[in-house]
C-alpha cells in the first residue's frame, strides 16, 4: 500500500510539473496606469480544436471597460500539452 502511495504522489507531482503557464509584454503607451483590467482569452484543444480569433486588444479593451490603454500583456497556459488557452490582458482608464 506504501509504494501505491508513493506512486501516486509521484504521478501527481509530475502531472502539476507538465503544466506550464507565461505571460509576456506586448506594448506599453504613455498613457497613466489605470485600475481597470480587461481580459479576452480562448481555449484549444490539441491546439486544432476550439479556439477564437475574438483575443485581441481590442476585445479585452471593451470587456474591462477601457478607452486608454497604457500597456498590454499576453498569456498562455498549457496543460499537459492538451489543454492551452491563450490570452490577452489590458490595463488603462
Amino acid at each position: 500500500m506504501k509504494k501505491m502511495m508513493k506512486f501516486a504522489f509521484a504521478c501527481i507531482l509530475a502531472l502539476g510539473a507538465a503544466s506550464c503557464a507565461t505571460t509576456t509584454p506586448v506594448a506599453a503607451t504613455s498613457n497613466p496606469v489605470g485600475n481597470k483590467c480587461g481580459i479576452a482569452k480562448t481555449t484549444t484543444v490539441l491546439s486544432i480544436f476550439g479556439g477564437s480569433a475574438d483575443c485581441g486588444i481590442n476585445k479585452a479593451a471593451k470587456n474591462g471597460g477601457i478607452t486608454r490603454i497604457s500597456h498590454v500583456d499576453a498569456f498562455q497556459k498549457n496543460y499537459l500539452g492538451i489543454v492551452t488557452i491563450y490570452g490577452v490582458r489590458v490595463y488603462g482608464e
